[in-house]
């Protein structure tokens, strides 16, 4: 735990550092952004020395670093409103759609593998195959538009986009999961393969247990940690991710305003997005470092 600490703090200081120093490397001027190119070259300046944009590089990023060992984000440069704020409204959201879709991408991957890997060499194996692989290869802006014109336009079940009804997480949630989905029904079929003529698995058919008994309580089980490294990436790269599918709904969680928050240059805005975006991947990677201890009780011991 102690170094899974010390990497966490080293990953985050890096990716402050590395998102400081390249959103100031980003061409354009939050200053002419906010003021328009005709204003004048003193209403410039003075609203650069406003907004500490004068100072020198280094002054700024140790500024930066001061208030967040205080817990301030600081405010938005065009909003004037604490950024702290603004993350506790959009966050959730965010959180929200990627839980709905891990639940989606687990639900209908884990039970597919289970089934390809029973029916291997089968037509079913071949089908579930060419599904999983059809749907990774349809990218979020694709599938996400695709399900918007059927669901939404055609069949008028859904709303379009926006988040004016409980219904309107759906169709984001489904473009998310049914990618998460392809790649799981992939690696759980895999993986429970090559396990299933284990010794182990014989030994659990001989002495009489049901072929549900087998494959739950122990097949499934010693194959479950190529899912969790799995689920755990997943479920990191879905609290990340979601900026190209919230822009496509109009899912107003950290990833629109993370690109909301680009197009207007406002620095400290994208920076706090960025750590947010950060720290919820490391903390999900630490969780699954804690499910391999209860999925596999050898890497408890072996410590």
């Amino acid at each position: 735990m102690i170094k899974r600490l010390l990497s966490f703090c080293t990953v985050v200081f890096g990716v402050l550092s590395l998102t400081f120093l390249l959103i100031h490397l980003v061409p354009g001027d939050p200053v002419e952004v906010m003021l328009g190119e005709s204003a004048s070259l003193a209403d410039r300046e003075a609203l650069r020395a406003d907004l500490g944009l004068n100072q020198p590089i280094a002054k700024q990023f140790g500024s930066y670093l001061s208030r967040l060992a205080h817990a301030d984000f600081g405010v938005s440069i065009h909003t004037k409103t604490p950024i702290i704020a603004l993350i506790k409204t959009r966050y959730p959201a965010t959180l929200k759609l990627a839980c709905l879709a891990l639940l989606i991408g687990v639900g209908i991957g884990v039970p597919l593998g289970v089934y390809a890997a029973l029916k291997a060499g089968h037509w079913q194996d071949l089908l579930v195959t060419i599904i999983s692989v059809r749907l990774s290869a349809m990218p979020a802006f694709w599938l996400g538009p695709m399900l918007m014109l059927i669901f939404a336009v055609w069949l008028g079940y859904l709303p379009v986009s926006g988040m004016d009804s409980p219904s309107s997480i759906v169709l984001p949630a489904l473009t998310l999961g049914f990618g998460l989905s392809a790649i799981l029904t992939r690696m759980t079929r895999t993986s429970l393969l090559e396990v299933l003529n284990d010794d182990f698995i014989r030994t659990a058919r001989a002495k009489g247990l049901s072929e549900p008994q087998v494959i739950l309580h122990h097949a499934l089980r010693a194959a479950l940690l190529p899912i969790i490294t799995i689920v755990g990436l997943q479920m990191g790269s879905l609290l990340a991710g979601t900026v190209i599918t919230e822009t496509i709904f109009s899912w107003d969680g950290v990833g629109r305003l993370l690109v909301e928050s680009i197009e207007k240059r406002d620095y400290p805005v994208t920076q706090a997005c960025v750590l947010l975006v950060a720290l919820s991947y490391v903390v999900v990677n630490l969780v699954t470092d804690l499910l391999y201890r209860w999925a596999d009780p050898r890497i408890k011991l072996a410590h």
